[in-house]
């Protein structure tokens, strides 16, 4: 995009953004998140603004899959055999467009935040005038909006002009609104349930339930199931060599995180573990790291750096496809170049590379296994799944680890990076854990156990 094409595109998404949250009729249904990946991406990459909000209806599409996964979810103890099976595909498939959506999303807000204030503040107050004051927003949908927030408030950061202490100020206010309305459903959530020092009081989660309730008045699940489906993991696949964390010994658990890096959690996440001495896995997608253009060459993006900060800690990263694809449909040239963009990104930072590799939703078939055997490297999938990436309650997600590792008694944790909730749940799970007589281990670059908690 040119810089005299930059500021008519800024202007159009003003405009566009404050007219669309000041009608006073119903909004249009949400653009399909993969609809509005592309309309982000096109005007990223063309000259000519688009007529309308982009950003602002990005953010609504992120919200409607935000709302999709709680209805999907809604029930979960009731999800059993073929039914969870089921819900999990549909997740897993709405995840998968929610990342291509996020990830385009991050960046435009990256590069909004770094344009001169009189570009930026009307773009940027718009957007937050929608999430603070839209008549068809529920209070709890305030919890779909921290990861934007976050990732604006720490582009926006060193801004000390006036224009930027006053967006800073807003930012702020805005995120300790979220940060009120998780302490009320984690505080109902404790109460109904109980928690590390909180035994449960029983009752029901009213404000929880409520939101529930409209969301699925909404959106109905029958609807919801009918979408194509994504297929959840599956075991490992016999004399294939896959670590599926099923045959670790006893009282053993490796942490690992997927999708990153995070221009705002994968730091977040890294402090965490190195104050609690606890090594870790960490499965990147290649595109967060940097493009290799038409002759060859590698182009590292700013994300990189994150994954320099990892392996300087010691933690060990491994290739996680190139963007995130279905992996068990692709064959020939389009399964290659996931499998080796990533692995040359990975060898570009130093450090970086490893033989591991995590297939996205582990959705493969021997043909995919056989062709990560040109590049040496090892599938590694995991039996304990967090779902942090369909539960926006951070107590909620820390219970169903516990009780997945009560039932396991070993494995590999599947947790992500790109998201707040793991940051939040594991100072609680560390020392819990511990105290349960756990051991926090790691894999090698090879994939060998790695013994090394150090409480």
């Amino acid at each position: 995009m040119t810089h005299k094409a930059l500021p008519l595109l800024l202007l159009a998404l003003a405009v566009g953004g404050v007219w669309a949250i000041r009608r006073q009729q119903t909004h249009p249904p949400a653009q399909p998140p993969l609809v509005m990946a592309a309309t982000l991406a096109d005007a990223a990459a063309h000259p000519e603004p688009p007529g309308t909000g982009p950003l602002l209806e990005a953010l609504r599409s992120d919200l409607q899959v935000h709302r999709q996964l709680i209805v999907l979810f809604a029930d979960e103890s009731a999800l059993k055999g073929a039914e969870r099976e089921r819900a999990l595909a549909v997740g897993h498939r709405l995840h998968h467009e929610r990342r291509d959506l996020v990830h385009q999303l991050n960046g435009a807000l990256t590069r909004l935040a770094a344009l001169p204030a009189a570009q930026r503040d009307p773009v940027v107050g718009a957007l937050l005038d929608w999430m603070e004051a839209d008549p068809e927003l529920l209070e709890l949908d305030r919890l779909a909006f921290r990861d934007s927030l976050r990732v604006l408030q720490k582009s926006l950061r060193q801004d000390t002009t006036p224009e930027g202490v006053r967006l800073n100020r807003r930012l702020a206010r805005d995120l300790a609104e979220a940060d009120r309305v998780e302490a009320l459903v984690e505080a109902e959530y404790q109460r109904v349930f109980g928690g590390p020092g909180h035994p449960a009081q029983g009752g029901q989660r009213e404000r929880w339930n409520a939101y529930v309730a409209d969301l699925q008045h909404r959106l109905p699940l029958d609807t919801l199931l009918k979408g194509a489906a994504i297929p959840s993991p599956a075991a490992g696949l016999a004399g294939s060599g896959e670590i599926d964390g099923t045959g670790l010994p006893a009282k053993v658990l490796v942490l690992s995180f997927d999708d990153g890096p995070h221009r705002v959690y994968t730091e977040e996440i890294k402090a965490i573990l190195e104050k609690e001495h606890v090594p870790a896995l960490f499965f990147e997608v290649g595109r967060n790291l940097g493009a290799q253009d038409a002759s060859g060459r590698i182009k590292l993006g700013p994300l990189a750096a994150f994954t320099e900060d990892l392996v300087k800690g010691g933690f060990v990263v491994g290739n996680h496809s190139y963007t995130h694809a279905q992996l068990s449909k692709e064959t020939g040239a389009p399964l290659d170049l996931e499998i080796r963009e990533t692995d040359q990104l990975l060898r570009a930072i130093p450090g970086a590379h490893s033989q591991l590799f995590r297939f996205p939703y582990g959705a493969r078939t021997p043909l995919q296994l056989q062709a990560l055997e040109a590049y040496h490297l090892r599938s590694v999938l995991w039996n304990i799944d967090s779902l942090d990436w369909a539960d926006p309650v951070p107590s909620s997600v820390a219970d169903r680890v516990l009780k997945a590792i009560a039932h396991e008694q070993r494995g590999i944790i599947l947790f992500h990076d790109i998201h707040d909730r793991a940051g939040k749940v594991l100072p609680v799970l560390i020392p819990k854990l511990r105290a349960e007589g756990y051991t926090f281990a790691g894999l090698d670059t090879e994939g060998k156990l790695r013994l090394a908690d150090r409480p």
